[in-house]
């Protein structure tokens, strides 16, 4: 047993001065136990064959060898099962964290129309600019054994740009929230830059949060349960926003709330106008609406 405990030792001290992680060499060397356990027996047996010391077990000794040996089976057929294998990846996994690194897509000027389909993303963010293209980004929570495997995932396609006819399609793909019982990889905080000058549909996420400082078209916000949006100065918009709750309308602004009977959407409007009000953002079907002016 003293050869067992000073093995241990002697593991435990070269983890802590290599890479190493001490679970992971006690689990691929576990069956030196045995031999050390069966060798010291086999010594003192040979040692002591033509004397007078009998070597002799009670029932205690009897009980522990027999536990360190089903512990030792035990072992062998969590590993035999891949349970080990999760045991040690658990052990030996990290956190790191990543930006999504930033895709440009320029997009033709036939296209007159974005669909945003976030796949009921938590959170989105979204501003608009001057230049005929899709900027994406985001941010990326791995959790894994080493940097460089964690690193493989920054190549993956996370938000895809497609176009069919006069209309570009942003769809979020990727391993979102790849999870398989050891390892995840979980993408989050997506944002976007889209043009100012398009028709824009949004569906389908928590929390959007829309950063406008130029929009000359049409936009359509449906089924986003909170909905933030900053306003830079000197836009041509109308917001409307259709609600159940009126108090729930929100912001630094002063709403202009109506009763909406005429509609089976909701129960109220709230409407802003700035400038002539040519370009509108109607939000159909939200929990809260919050808009503040810069």
């Amino acid at each position: 047993m003293a050869i067992v405990l000073i093995g241990f030792g002697i593991l435990v001290f070269l983890s802590q001065i290599s890479k190493h992680s001490a679970v992971e060499l006690g689990i691929k060397f576990w069956p030196v136990i045995l031999f050390l356990i069966g060798g010291e027996i086999l010594y003192y047996c040979y040692k002591y064959k033509d004397g007078d010391i009998n070597i002799r077990y009670d029932v205690l000794s009897i009980f522990v060898v027999l536990l360190i040996v089903g512990v030792n089976l035990m072992i062998y057929g969590a590993i035999e099962i891949g349970i080990m294998d999760k045991i040690t990846a658990a052990a030996t996994s990290q956190n790191f964290h990543y930006q999504i690194p930033i895709n440009e897509v320029v997009i033709d000027e036939n296209v007159k129309k974005i669909v945003i389909d976030p796949k009921n993303q938590p959170s989105l963010t979204i501003r608009t600019g001057k230049e005929n293209k899709i900027i994406s980004t985001g941010s990326l929570s791995i959790t894994i054994d080493s940097e460089e495997r964690a690193k493989e995932f920054l190549d993956h396609e996370y938000i895809k740009v497609d176009k069919i006819g006069d209309i570009a399609y942003i769809t979020f793909t990727g391993r979102t929230n790849f999870f398989d019982g050891t390892y995840s990889v979980n993408p989050y905080g997506f944002q976007l830059i889209v043009p100012g000058d398009k028709e824009v549909e949004i569906s389908k996420v928590n929390e959007l949060e829309l950063i406008l400082y130029n929009l000359e078209n049409n936009w359509v916000i449906d089924h986003v349960n909170h909905t933030k949006i900053r306003l830079g100065e000197g836009l041509n918009l109308t917001v409307n926003a259709f609600m159940n709750n009126k108090d729930l309308l929100r912001g630094n602004v002063k709403w202009n709330i109506t009763e909406d009977n005429s509609k089976d959407l909701s129960n109220f409007k709230g409407q802003l106008i700035y400038g002539e009000g040519e370009n509108t953002i109607n939000i159909l079907n939200a929990y809260e609406v919050v808009v503040d002016e810069i």
